[in-house]
Formats: C-alpha cells, sequence, structure tokens
C-alpha cells in the first residue's frame, strides 16, 4: 500500500507527538479534537522536544464535524472515558480505516466491537505537555501493537505507515499478556499514588506502599488468570519498582487529573478488573483492588463537587 492519511484522535502530549514525528515522514496527518465539534481547522507550530533533538511541524487540527470522509489510519489517544462517544462518532462517517487504541486498561475496545481491524497498543513511550504547542518526548523501545483475537493479517503494514525513529511501533501476536501487564501496573500507581497525594517513587522509597503494591499485583495477577492468562507476579514487581525509580518525583496522570479536576481512567482500571473478578463469581479476588479503585472515583467526585462548590459561591 501507499502513504494512507493518519488520523490522531486526541491532541493531548502522545497525539501531539506523533503528529510531529509522522509529518516529519511526509504523512498526511492530523489531529481530531475528541470532544469539540463546530469549530474550524486550525494550523499551529508544534515542537517535540527529545533527548537529543528538538523537532517543529505545523500541524492541523480539525473536528469530527469537519470530517464526513475518513479513509486511513486512527489512532487513539484519548482517555479511556471518551471512548463510547469517540466510536459513535466514527460510525457516522463513511470510509475505510483501521483504529488503533494506544491507551491503558481492560475491555478498552468494546466500544469498537463494530468496526473492522481495531488494535491493541501498550505505549513503551512517554510525553508530556510543557506548554500547549510543546511537548517532551521519550522513549524506551518500540511499542507492541497487536489484535487481542490474534487477527494481525494487515498489521505489518499498518505499522509501517505510523512508526517513525523516534517513535517506534512492532507487531506483537501476544498483544493480551502486554495489555494485562501494563493495566496491573496502572492499577497500582494510578490508586496508591494519588491517595496517598504522592509521586511514582514511594514504592521504592516505601516498604509499605511496596507491600502494598505486591498486594494489588497478586490480586490481578489472579484474576487474569481467571481469563488464562498467566502471568509471572514477581516479574511485575520488579519492573514496577523499576518504573518507580527511574520516575521518582514525577505524578502519575491520574493524580494530576484529580488535581485538574478532570475525570480519570479507573473505571477500565481497578474498577473493571473487579468487575471480571465479580462477573466470573470470584469478588474476593480483588477486595484490595477495587476498594482502592472506590476510593479514587470517590476522590475524583469530591474534588470535582467542591470545585463546583467553589465556583458557585464566587
Amino acid at each position: 500500500m501507499g502513504n494512507q492519511d493518519i488520523y490522531i484522535i486526541g491532541s493531548g502530549a502522545i497525539g501531539k507527538a506523533l503528529a510531529v514525528f509522522l509529518k516529519r515522514k511526509k504523512k498526511s496527518v492530523q489531529l481530531v479534537r475528541g470532544s469539540v465539534d463546530h469549530v474550524p481547522n486550525q494550523e499551529s507550530l508544534l515542537t517535540v522536544v527529545g533527548k537529543n533533538d528538538t523537532f517543529t511541524e505545523r500541524i492541523t487540527t480539525t473536528a469530527f464535524s469537519n470530517l464526513s470522509v475518513v479513509n486511513g489510519i486512527v489512532l487513539v489517544t484519548t482517555k479511556t472515558f471518551a471512548n463510547a462517544q469517540i466510536a459513535q462518532k466514527l460510525s457516522a462517517v463513511k470510509g475505510d480505516f483501521s483504529i488503533v487504541l494506544l491507551q491503558n486498561g481492560l475491555n478498552i475496545e468494546r466500544p469498537f466491537k463494530n468496526f473492522n481491524n481495531v488494535y491493541r497498543c501498550v505505549l513503551f513511550s512517554t510525553s508530556q505537555l510543557m506548554s500547549n504547542n510543546e511537548v517532551r518526548f521519550k522513549s524506551v523501545t518500540a511499542s507492541p501493537i497487536g489484535n487481542l483475537e490474534g487477527k494481525n493479517e494487515v498489521l505489518d503494514d499498518l505499522i509501517g505507515q505510523i512508526s517513525s525513529p523516534q517513535f517506534e511501533f512492532r507487531k506483537e501476536p501476544n498483544m493480551i499478556r502486554y495489555v494485562w501487564t501494563k493495566t496491573i501496573a496502572n492499577c497500582v500507581f494510578n490508586t496508591i499514588c494519588p491517595l496517598l497525594e504522592t509521586d511514582n517513587g514511594i514504592f521504592h522509597r516505601s516498604k509499605e506502599a511496596k507491600n502494598l503494591a505486591k498486594e494489588i499485583v497478586e490480586e490481578c495477577v489472579s484474576v487474569a488468570a481467571l481469563k488464562e492468562v498467566f502471568l509471572d507476579k514477581n516479574e511485575i514487581m520488579e519492573n514496577l519498582l523499576l518504573i518507580s525509580k527511574k520516575s521518582d518525583g514525577q505524578l502519575i496522570s491520574t493524580y494530576v487529573d484529580i488535581l485538574n479536576k478532570r475525570p480519570t481512567e479507573i473505571e477500565s482500571l481497578n474498577l473493571e478488573v473487579a468487575k471480571i473478578a465479580t462477573d466470573m463469581g470470584q469478588p474476593e479476588l480483588v477486595k484490595n483492588t477495587g476498594l482502592l479503585g472506590h476510593l479514587i472515583l470517590t476522590k475524583s467526585m469530591e474534588t470535582k463537587a467542591k470545585q463546583q462548590g467553589s465556583n458557585d459561591k464566587s
């Protein structure tokens, strides 16, 4: 196949970095607003600051209301709670396209069940907004992409289209293992850190936090086994502690979302693991995992309610 048009849904840090790197490859790429419609196309200079280089490209940002036909590749980089709305909007456009979900969590692909060629991606890259038009980007290794049902026939070409020297992807036939492994780590970081109101480094600094993380990992590994996904809890803990050490001082995304009174992705993390265990008749397996998830949901709602009350008084 020749060059395909690429639509990146979500203009956050990952979406902007992808857009810049793909534009450097002379790809036809647009950022698509996930929730805002009926706004004109906008062109802006976006800058990505890497470890050794800085890249700047002019990128077009559009909205779904400006798209009647979509042909090519759709990369979804928004928060997972937007997936149902995105799937609905994509179903209203004509065209032929593949979808790649560059998001965390379990069963987040469910809203896209009526689409062909839907893939999951686990990111091994991080990107942070420095300003509205500048992001800081770091890649650890190539990020795996695969279909959860193993339907990867057209994946090689897709990966060739969206990979760049700065942001690489690779084909992964056993994607479900990566999805569960990343989800379990997120179940730890995205609950314990916000509840303790601390940074990612807590697990390598605190024995108590490490022991609590170990309990969550063990619970989630047990639920994964119910789905015939068999994972090594010790390996997950080793990786979790390594991430904790490398990101010492950084705040996890859920904590940042709570601080900024935004919705969190906790329903696709701890609460989805708890739902799976309950649906399979073993809710006792995730007593702590589920509790932490509900505490985050409550904390998020309470923070938002306090902000609303403050706004009403003013």
